[in-house]
């Protein structure tokens, strides 16, 4: 839907809701009693125009990022975000977000390493509450070893976004690096996460590298059994199609896209398996499609 008449709906919205707020003391008190309502509830008007003009100026301020992005020019919109951003720090996490991701569509990675070199001098929380992001830039480009160095020091930091899939990148990153016995606690945590997603990647790994790296049967035994307890429980509650609608929605999440691989590996195991293969799974490779 284009930005101009997404813009005009909601002030039809906006206005239909006020105008049904503003005479509805006539259908509920009469039209004796309307006046002395809105004169006792005089603020509730100054409420909802304050609201229309604050959410109008809202759209205005950032006009030309909606339509640029609207319009698919992802160029104009990282050198139109730059602009608003880098000369006095006005930095965001909505717009270092939209500007990661305007770069990774043009397969710019000096763009976004000079975001990350300007938000650890001028915003640090801001590369820490945004670290998911720019730390699962590095397994897009196959570097496992500067991801892991990347992620871990902000693997106990509370504020940072989407911290259970940080962790699980984390420990992705020491599969790929064929630290296994490393990455085993950081998969058995996914495998219980609510996220549905992260708990099914996570079992999958677990399943198979993590079971694998285990020297005794008994581990490997036990390992395995914790992969299929989070799968059955995944499986109880999806359809094949009620999944694929689920993986689709969290596809609009960056890190979810660059692991989209080794996702339709996981839902491909969680509906192909059968009882007495279960487990047996292929291991598993890096992201594809690095930039």
């Amino acid at each position: 839907m284009k930005f101009r008449t997404i813009f005009i709906l909601f002030n039809v919205v906006i206005l239909t809701s006020f105008l049904f707020v503003f005479f509805l003391p006539i259908f509920l008190l009469g039209l004796g009693s309307w006046e002395g309502f809105w004169r006792a509830n005089w603020y509730l008007a100054l409420i909802f125009v304050a609201l229309i003009f604050g959410l109008n100026a809202f759209f205005l301020i950032n006009r030309r990022t909606f339509l640029l992005v609207e319009k698919e020019d992802w160029s104009e919109l990282s050198a139109h975000l730059v602009a608003r951003m880098f000369p006095k720090s006005r930095f965001s996490s909505s717009r270092v977000r939209l500007l990661v991701n305007a770069y990774l569509l043009q397969s710019d990675i000096e763009g976004i390493e000079r975001l990350e070199a300007e938000l650890s001098s001028k915003r640090p929380e801001l590369l820490r509450r945004n670290a998911l992001l720019f730390g699962v830039t590095r397994l897009l480009r196959n570097r496992s070893e500067a991801a892991e160095a990347f992620f871990r020091p902000y693997l106990d930091c509370k504020d940072v976004e989407s911290l259970a899939w940080l962790r699980f990148d984390y420990g992705f990153s020491l599969v790929l690096q064929k630290r296994l016995s490393e990455a085993l606690p950081f998969l058995d945590e996914g495998a219980s996460a609510r996220d549905p997603v992260l708990c099914l990647v996570s079992a999958y790994l677990l399943g198979s590298v993590g079971a694998a790296s285990s020297d005794l049967e008994s581990d490997r035994r036990a390992v395995s059994a914790r992969a299929d307890a989070a799968r059955d429980r995944i499986r109880r509650r999806y359809t094949s199609a009620k999944w694929m609608k689920e993986v689709e929605g969290s596809k609009s999440e960056v890190h979810i896209v660059i692991l989209s691989k080794l996702i339709d590996d996981a839902g491909h195991w969680l509906f192909a398996a059968t009882p007495k293969n279960q487990g047996q799974t292929a291991a598993p490779m890096a992201p594809t499609g690095a930039l």
